[in-house]
């Protein structure tokens, strides 16, 4: 009897599984299957078509025992989620198993394994600014190091200053903090006297991988900044510049009682529309991310609030190069998201309230 699909000691990304396929089996089979520990599946008996046993989809079949990480309180570290897998195969005479580590992912990677320092994103640079946060995930051993390398303006001199940032012992598949408010505690500098910095991700003695952040000092009338969980569970950022449109949805039903029709439980929707204008290949790539992740928040300086994607419109143009086009459209998670907030009026300026009506 043979298990195909899965080496014996082998480490995985769970989209990378499809099928695990038995063969060579002497009339029937009993497997069991424990995740973490668990038992998901225990002596359960199958018996052979043409020969073999398919655990189809095993991927999907393990999936939901994969915790995301929780990214409402932002930190500096966050850790992808991995299960030890085991599977036992018994039929009438011999018996076979297989352990195994399988970390989590979404979509399928093109890498078969986790490959130390290696960084997990679409991205071979990122154009960011002040208030918008920045994640990295890369996968590290205990040799990996993490560097970060700034250039700055200081005293009318160009230099390029490098540190490198304690993992603190992680290991594994890793979302590090890189976002220019960190930057600026860690190298002491300005945010106006920062051209760009570079993350690298050594393993050993040797620079394997590295995502270059530069600075984007445009002003935009609209910047919508999205945090969501990518392909591997973890925080993920993405900031769009276009025109957002207000489409605001009244709810709630219309019923007719004594002659009269009475709206019930009203709510209004903040329905937004978000036109992120043209993208690069790598950004409108991370955008499909976002909009099919299960967790996707609108954040600001004053926190969080989870949307659900309800439309998108994907535009492909080709003009040249190829060019990308995208509007989101999205509403609050939460039913009862609607505030009542008091600003107080109680101070006096230069001008009486006739200023207002004479001035407009």
């Amino acid at each position: 009897m043979v298990i195909q699909g899965l080496d014996d000691g082998g480490v995985y990304f769970s989209g990378n599984l499809t099928d695990v396929v038995i063969t060579g089996i002497n009339e029937y089979v009993d497997i069991s299957l424990s995740v973490a520990g668990t038992y998901i599946m225990r002596h359960e008996r199958f018996y052979p078509v043409a020969g073999e046993v398919i655990l189809s989809d095993f991927d999907k079949l393990i999936s939901c025992y994969f915790t995301p990480a929780d990214f409402s309180a932002l930190n500096d570290f966050y850790k992808g989620d991995v299960r030890n897998i085991y599977i036992y195969c018994q039929d009438k005479n011999t018996v076979v198993y297989r352990n195994v580590t399988i970390w989590y992912s979404k979509n399928r990677v093109s890498t078969s394994v986790p490959e130390p320092g290696m960084i997990y994103s679409r991205y071979k640079s990122i154009n960011t600014a002040i208030g918008r946060e920045e994640y990295l995930p890369f996968f590290a051993d205990d040799t990996t190091t993490l560097y970060i390398s700034v250039a700055h303006v200081r005293n009318g001199v160009e230099k390029y200053t490098r540190k490198s940032v304690a993992l603190g012992g992680r290991t594994g598949m890793i979302a590090a903090r890189v976002s220019l408010s960190r930057i600026i505690s860690l190298f002491g500098v300005s945010a106006d006297a920062i051209l760009y910095y570079d993350v690298v991700v050594a393993t050993g003695a040797s620079e394997t991988d590295q995502i270059r952040y530069c600075m984007d000092r445009r002003f935009y009338r609209n910047t919508s900044k999205f945090i969501y969980l990518n392909n591997f569970g973890l925080p993920e950022t993405i900031t769009l510049t276009g025109l957002v449109e207000y489409n605001p949805e009244l709810e709630g039903e219309i019923v007719s009682f004594m002659q009269e029709d009475t709206r019930m439980t009203p709510e209004l929707r903040d329905v937004r529309t978000v036109n992120s204008g043209y993208l690069t290949v790598a950004k409108y790539k991370a955008l499909t991310d976002m909009i099919t992740s299960t967790d996707i928040r609108v954040y600001d300086a004053t926190g969080q609030k989870k949307i659900v994607v309800t439309d998108v419109d994907l535009l492909h143009r080709k003009n040249g190069s190829e060019k990308f086009s995208v509007t989101v459209t999205y509403r609050p998670s939460e039913r009862h998201h609607m505030e009542f907030e008091r600003i107080r009026n109680d101070k006096k300026g230069i001008f009486d309230r006739t200023f207002d009506y004479t001035f407009n």
